[in-house]
């Protein structure tokens, strides 16, 4: 990076898969490169850089992928072994088939099911899945919908559920030049909270 990203909340000190400062990358030059294209919009500047810098980085299905991702941990962690979770599954996809008894297995751990019902309803502008490190990675661009303190709490429940199984959950935010900045966990979230409050205070003396 040319210059450190901007940091909301302060830095983790706790045991982590990754730094989220691992997904911050230099994309100035490559959205500066793009000015001229008048058919993109400045959002997908900014996410056609961050794909073309990991190919990892992606723009739909975030549901879908990031329960995709995090299932067979859950599942292993739920049936105490991965053979007797196998069994589990083997047998339901035999009765159910695989679509159903994936449905099933969802709706029966608590876990999953928050994820997917509660906790997964955000949709970020791209994300980016490292399976190998347990770590989901969100991007945001703060174009026409900067992210706010209501957006930052959704994205902190998330991190809760993930952090329970021991994932790691990143969210990175870039203006529309390119510059980043990283939305830390749970200290972000707690700072986010007291402006949730104060608004509510607000609203309830006028």
């Amino acid at each position: 990076m040319s210059e450190a990203p901007h940091i909301f909340g302060v830095h983790n000190e706790g045991p982590f898969n990754t730094d989220p400062g691992d997904y911050v990358y230099d994309i100035l030059a490559l959205v500066h490169a793009q000015l001229n294209q008048f058919d993109v919009t400045p959002s997908s500047r900014v996410v056609r850089s961050l794909q073309a810098v990991d190919r990892r980085v992606q723009t739909k299905g975030f549901r879908r992928s990031a329960l995709d991702a995090i299932f067979d941990v859950v599942c292993i962690e739920h049936y105490e072994t991965e053979e007797r979770y196998r069994r589990v599954r083997e047998r339901a996809t035999r009765w159910f088939g695989q679509d159903r008894a994936k449905r099933l297995l969802t709706e029966r751990i608590e876990i999953l099911e928050s994820w997917k019902g509660r906790d997964a309803r955000m949709a970020p502008d791209a994300f980016l899945i490292d399976a190998e490190n347990k770590t989901i990675v969100c991007y945001e661009v703060e174009d026409t919908h900067p992210l706010n303190p209501n957006s930052i709490g959704a994205y902190a429940n998330a991190w809760y559920t993930l952090e329970y199984v021991y994932w790691d959950l990143h969210l990175i935010a870039y203006d529309i030049y390119g510059h980043p900045k990283v939305i830390v966990f749970p200290h972000a979230e707690l700072v986010a909270r007291r402006l949730r409050m104060r608004g509510s205070r607000a609203k309830g003396e006028s």
